[in-house]
């Protein structure tokens, strides 16, 4: 994989909880599906998958991009990236992939699969 602007700007939005920026990326009708390991979830627009994120990483103290990666894939863009949590205590790493649809340079679907927060080794 490359580096790809626009992965490289949501994973940074992302890993900064930075809501207003990740929304500059996103359609106002966005679709977010997920698998994740609880199961499967989908949100509807901008507000909606904002909110998303903010519950899945909010919480969090320190939160550090420790890898990302994009490459374009036909008429999509795959983003993935890396995430350490509050690196000085009880470290967690968590993984997102995820294929994006962009229409006029905005993220309109976003299909994600996630590792969970998982135990930093």
């Amino acid at each position: 994989m490359n580096n790809h602007p626009l992965a490289t700007s949501v994973a940074t939005a992302v890993a900064d909880r930075a809501l207003d920026r990740l929304g500059t990326h996103l359609t106002d009708e966005i679709r977010l599906r997920a698998l994740l390991p609880g199961g499967s979830i989908e949100e509807h627009g901008r507000d909606a998958v904002l909110a998303r994120f903010a519950d899945w990483f909010g919480s969090y103290d320190t939160v550090v991009l420790s890898d990302v990666a994009g490459d374009d894939v036909g008429d999509r863009v795959l983003v993935h990236y890396k995430l350490t949590f509050d690196p000085d205590g009880d470290s967690r790493v968590l993984t997102q992939t995820v294929v994006c649809s962009v229409y006029d340079g905005l993220v309109g679907r976003m299909d994600l699969v996630c590792s969970g927060f998982r135990t930093a080794s």
